[in-house]
């Protein structure tokens, strides 16, 4: 593996970054890890070699302010870590790979199908088992609906944020804010997060499979990686209809009938990457191996239960 490498970790104090940080460490890795976040004391900023603060990703100077860090300091490897920050680095790609930099993402055209529920719903609908999914009151099936939860989610939220659960259709109220929700069929069975890796190419590479214990804001705080056939086929061949490329985050989650149904993909690492990398499976090690023009190695995961706790850093 290469000492020179230099990798860019955006969005810093989230927890995706923090476990490429802890997944490197791991493995021992002698080069460079900047990080870059609008918060001074994001904790992924202070475990990295270096830590830029950058303005918020949604401004108007923010890459111009990253791309000349890019540049000062020989990035040749970038991890997108946000949800945010990716369409930026998905929009200058190519531009980037021209230059020599590997950046392990999907294209643009596909982040902005996952990243938008109701896109991805018609993308996948007729090929994948999904729940139903609507964004007009007129779709929904009264009978039915009235005697089951409804829960509505902000096409382009993430993290669970804006989450909503109604008892029934007629407990949602009429407010303009809904025009821009989907609305689905409340899954009430267990929970799955599946970390996938594929190469640029969008060949599979791994795929592990999570279940989720115990969520508090969205991030899996206990969790389970199983081994799950009926799983990992269903994503592997959601990765080959949506043509995703580098790391992915997948969820799924269980009908009333125990059935698997995909709820979203986020097309970048997961808040849970770290529960994969002591499994046995460093998606970031075989990122390197990739880079570096290494074999691959893919190793079969280890079934363990992960219980994740904060830790505290001195500044």
């Amino acid at each position: 593996m290469k000492r020179s490498n230099t990798i860019l970790l955006s969005c810093a104090g989230g927890p995706a970054a923090i476990g490429v940080i802890k997944s490197l460490r791991k493995i021992h890795f002698e080069g460079r890890i900047i990080t870059i976040d609008s918060d001074p004391l994001s904790a992924g900023g202070l475990m990295s070699d270096k830590n830029y603060v950058v303005p918020l990703s949604d401004s108007s100077d923010y890459w111009e302010v990253v791309t000349d860090i890019i540049y000062r300091e020989n990035v040749n490897i970038i991890l997108p870590t946000g949800d945010m920050d990716i369409v930026h680095f998905a929009n200058n790609k190519t531009a980037l790979q021209r230059l020599g930099i590997s950046v392990f993402m999907s294209d643009i055209d596909v982040i902005r199908i996952c990243q938008n529920k109701d896109e991805f719903y018609k993308k996948c609908k007729d090929k994948f088992s999904l729940p139903f999914t609507t964004t007009s009151f007129n779709d929904f099936d009264f009978d039915f609906e009235e005697k089951h939860k409804i829960i509505a989610k902000p096409k382009r939220g993430s993290g669970s944020r804006g989450i909503e659960v109604f008892k029934s259709y007629y407990d949602i109220p009429l407010n303009k804010k809904y025009n821009d929700y989907i609305f689905q069929s409340y899954l009430p069975g267990k929970e799955y997060t599946v970390d996938l890796l594929s190469d640029l190419k969008g060949n599979v590479l791994s795929c592990v499979v999570r279940e989720r214990l115990q969520v508090k804001a969205g991030i899996s705080v206990k969790g389970k990686i199983i081994r799950n056939e009926t799983i990992e086929k269903m994503c592997k061949d959601l990765s080959l209809h949506l043509n995703l490329k580098g790391p992915v985050c997948i969820q799924l989650k269980e009908d009333e009938k125990g059935t698997p149904k995909f709820i979203e993909v986020n097309p970048r690492l997961g808040g849970g990457t770290y529960f994969t990398t002591l499994a046995g499976v460093n998606f970031v090690e075989m990122i390197l191996q990739i880079v570096d023009g290494e074999p691959v190695y893919i190793n079969t995961p280890n079934e363990i239960t992960v219980v994740r706790y904060f830790n505290e850093i001195v500044v």
